[in-house]
């Protein structure tokens, strides 16, 4: 008897440690109205005390330059865990930084797209620092990538950031900077007059929502163009598309660019400069997933592309611009909601653990009456709609691109949001009402701009 006791003390013992450590972790998901939150009205005091540049663009300039961005020796790639960290075995195409830079009678504002997954944090925090050195400054840079999932790892400083991107090496952080920097610099020295023009294409046939199918959702499916033209008549384009860089799939282990990388190379045969940036490229794909090979998918898709953008490249005019400006927000956001189940979610402390803690901006890019918008995230076609609608409304172009050198993870509809998927539970950090929120933030500034 004295036994039982003994064991039923230690059991009791171990189930108040369990419920402890339970009390700590986890926690139900807080599903408040945003408008309701702190972090919600702290947002909206912050958009309404910003007063948008009224500085005019006089003796607008572009310069451009592309610096080659594959290492010496492998690295992991970032994109797919299931490779597991391991180092690529081949170079498939070469991976590069482009660069972009627009000038007036004030400080020169650059464009910077980068093969890569996402823009690093951790690259973020460095170019912070280093760019003083070339005689910049964060606030002067607006950066996106191609979210290739085949390009350089090793700069994700955390336990998840390893887990997709290989084990964290500051070299490769140091490296990614490094080019960066040379590919501002340069493109900083080329600048002549220039004109700016935009164009946007259909391409939904290129393009499908791979959160819940076509029949049930929707896809951002333009091809957004800006035409840069200088008085020498050389031509730069810069173009944004919202299907995943997914047609190389993990077992593929090179480097590469995917699919806008050769539709990069095609276009430019055609002019003497291209860039490419993922655009609202959350929840969307891809087509021609159900094909066996890969290579034959990226030839369909970057083909596509091209063969649409230089078909209607003579008709995008360009024109004098007389507005140029480009300013950062600090976003505000609702707690992190990583669930393991619809209503149940780890406490903030596992998410930092795991994730690490980084602060999310928004980027907002006006040249002339195109507007950029560069967001912390997977952004999702499916939210478009409506601030495209505003933005119409306001007489302005809008491109907005995932990746401007935060992460905050997978933005989504919230009708999706209770969906028990990839991007709805696993990669949805901040919601609910994210999606929306996102809209709003979006919504303000192009009112404003």
């Amino acid at each position: 008897m004295r036994i039982l006791k003994i064991i039923g003390k230690i059991l009791l013992g171990l189930l108040i440690l369990i419920l402890i450590f339970l009390a700590f972790t986890i926690a139900p998901v807080d599903r408040t109205d945003y408008h309701e939150m702190s972090y919600s009205k702290q947002m909206n005091d912050s958009l309404e005390a910003w007063k948008p540049s009224k500085d005019t663009a006089n003796n607008f300039k572009a310069g451009w330059a592309i610096v080659n961005l594959t290492p010496s020796k492998p690295t992991p790639t970032a994109g797919y865990g299931d490779r597991k960290g391991k180092p690529y075995q081949s170079i498939h195409d070469s991976v590069f930084v482009r660069a972009i830079v627009f000038s007036n009678t004030l400080k020169p504002i650059v464009l910077v797209s980068c093969d890569l997954l996402i823009f690093p944090p951790e690259v973020t925090i460095l170019l912070k620092e280093k760019l003083k050195t070339i005689g910049f400054d964060w606030s002067q840079v607006y950066v996106g990538t191609t979210h290739t999932h085949n390009s350089l790892g090793a700069w994700g400083k955390n336990t998840v950031g390893e887990l997709f991107a290989g084990k964290y090496n500051q070299n490769t952080v140091n490296f990614i900077a490094d080019k960066v920097l040379e590919a501002i610099r340069k493109a900083n020295q080329n600048q002549v007059s220039a004109k700016v023009g935009y164009g946007e294409i259909n391409a939904k046939e290129l393009v499908f929502n791979r959160l819940v199918g076509d029949s049930l959702g929707t896809t951002d499916p333009m091809i957004r163009v800006l035409k840069i033209q200088k008085q020498t008549g050389e031509i730069a384009l810069f173009t944004t598309f919202s299907a995943h860089a997914t047609t190389l799939n993990a077992d593929k282990n090179f480097l590469s660019a995917d699919y806008p990388g050769e539709y990069v190379k095609q276009v430019s045969k055609s002019v003497n400069f291209a860039a490419f940036m993922a655009g609202a490229v959350g929840s969307s794909g891809p087509t021609g997933e159900d094909l066996h090979d890969d290579f034959q998918q990226e030839k369909n898709i970057s083909e596509g592309l091209s063969n649409k953008v230089l078909k209607e490249i003579n008709n995008i005019k360009t024109q004098e611009i007389n507005t140029l400006a480009l300013s950062t927000f600090q976003i505000s956001l609702r707690e992190p909601q990583v669930r393991f189940a619809e209503n149940w979610r780890f406490r903030p402390w596992v998410f930092k653990t795991l994730f690490g803690d980084y602060p999310a901006e928004i980027k907002a890019l006006r040249i002339g009456n195109n507007v950029l918008i560069g967001t912390p995230c997977d952004y999702s076609g499916e939210l478009m709609p409506e601030v495209l609608q505003v933005a119409k409304s306001e007489n302005l172009n809008l491109i907005v691109t995932s990746f401007n050198g935060g992460y905050v993870g997978y933005i989504t509809h919230d009708r999706h949001y209770d969906l028990n998927s990839y991007e709805t539970r696993v990669m949805n950090w901040y919601g609910p009402q994210n999606g929306v929120y996102f809209q709003d933030i979006i919504q303000k500034i192009l009112k404003k701009i």
